[in-house]
């Protein structure tokens, strides 16, 4: 029996108001205790690996997410040197898979990766327009193509799904839209009026798409127009606004997926069949984004531009003879403090900022922080709706990735800015 918790029951027709979801199922709405349980972080460490004093193999440039396969092998993506790296239980070097390239099994814009529990890899790959299948001894077997998606790719985060011949994409969200050209329409697609998470079939020659759970999509505003070093460039609004909820996925064990698509801390459990079974709530409540908050966002932002720490971004302009030329980095930060000054800001600060689940299905939630862009406490949580406690802000951080036997990947960097990867041992009741 949960303790300090109430748990209703609500029809599907009612709820599917509520959740913008067309589910009929029944859905257990469970209210979790309000006061933090404390959780010690005092977790083993097992290896780490990444250095730049270390071998070739470990000199890591940006890793994009790490995963684990049932032996208890960990797998690095790195995204800046087009290659993953595999490591054994206890931290040796076993092999490098992928490169930089056009042929098959070679990466052009490899975004997203992950790993089957037998150890078959399966990469992201935008610049393909295909999912690339490595088998178990990471040998490339063959590549599946993403289709047109109807003028419209998607491209979450990826998990494995039980089956091992589908992939769960949701959240994360990379997204490519192709305008047509000769023959076409002629212009671009229209833009999705909710955020899917999609169950990806691999068995083909073109994958096989499946919509399990449909995220709630925040209203867009207008473009906005920036100018920069006498050029003017259209900021899109089909991206975020700051501090607008993301679409925060975690695919469970079983096939179902928990996610998070509001401001309220309202986690949505999904069968494995598909439709929303459950809802997880705190009674934690977003705040209104005030101009003071938003006039220190832009400062923040000004700063962590001025100290090097912004998103980079290199635009190629026409030049003479119609060879494209890259701006100069004057033109380029004139652009990006602009940029800054023309913020779109959404009304509300949301309370969850994180999610991820673990090797059994358990639940890491990030909150947020005292100030908007820190990171806060970290509850943790059964999808049946038992509160397991939480950790402290700063105490830890949510694992980049879980593995078998309490096995988690934390990503670091030291101080001249290095990314390393550190594998930590969590207690059962966590993991």
């Amino acid at each position: 029996m949960l303790r300090n918790s109430r748990r209703m029951r609500w029809s599907g027709v009612a709820l599917a108001c509520l959740l913008g979801t067309v589910s009929v199922q029944a859905q257990e709405v469970v209210d979790m205790p309000g006061e933090d349980r404390p959780l010690a972080a005092d977790f083993e460490e097992v290896y780490r690996i990444g250095s730049l004093a270390g071998d070739e193999w470990e000199t890591f440039g940006q890793i994009g997410g790490t995963a684990f396969d049932a032996a208890g092998n960990l797998y690095v993506f790195d995204r800046q040197g087009n290659r993953i790296t595999m490591v054994d239980r206890e931290g040796g070097f076993v092999r490098e898979i992928g490169q930089a390239g056009e042929g098959p099994g070679e990466f052009r814009i490899a975004v997203q990766f992950t790993v089957m529990r037998d150890g078959r890899l399966v990469v992201a790959d935008m610049g393909h327009r295909s999912y690339q299948l490595f088998d178990a001894d990471g040998e490339f077997e063959r590549m599946v193509s993403m289709g047109d998606g109807g003028g419209m790719i998607r491209g979450g985060d990826l998990a494995p799904h039980p089956d091992g011949d589908a992939v769960i994409s949701g959240g994360g969200g990379t997204m490519i839209r192709m305008s047509g050209g000769p023959g076409g329409s002629g212009g671009p697609p229209s833009e999705p009026d909710t955020r899917p998470i999609d169950l990806v079939s691999l068995t083909g020659d073109e994958v096989s798409t499946r919509v399990i759970a449909e995220g709630w999509q925040p209203p867009r505003g207008e473009p906005t127009d920036i100018e920069g070093g006498g050029f003017q460039f259209r900021m899109s609004s089909a991206g975020p606004r700051t501090f607008e909820p993301a679409l925060l996925v975690g695919a469970l064990p079983d096939g179902g997926v928990i996610f998070s698509d509001s401001s309220a801390y309202a986690l949505k459990v999904v069968a494995p069949e598909g439709g929303v079974t459950g809802i997880l709530r705190r009674p934690f409540h977003p705040e209104p984004v005030t101009e003071a908050i938003e006039e220190a966002e832009r400062e923040r932002r000004l700063t962590d531009l001025e100290a090097g720490g912004a998103p980079q971004m290199r635009i190629m302009v026409g030049g003479r003879g119609g060879a494209p030329q890259p701006l100069g980095q004057d033109q380029m930060r004139q652009i990006m403090e602009n940029q800054i000054a023309q913020l779109q800001f959404f009304h509300e600060l949301p309370v969850v900022t994180g999610l991820q689940t673990s090797w059994t299905g358990k639940v890491w939630v990030q909150r947020r922080g005292e100030e908007p862009a820190v990171p806060g406490p970290i509850d943790v949580l059964t999808t049946s709706g038992q509160y397991m406690g939480t950790f402290a802000a700063g105490v830890t951080e949510i694992p980049s990735s879980f593995g078998p036997d309490g096995m988690a990947a934390y990503i670091e960097r030291d101080e001249f800015d290095v990314p390393s990867v550190v594998v930590r041992r969590l207690p059962p009741v966590l993991n």
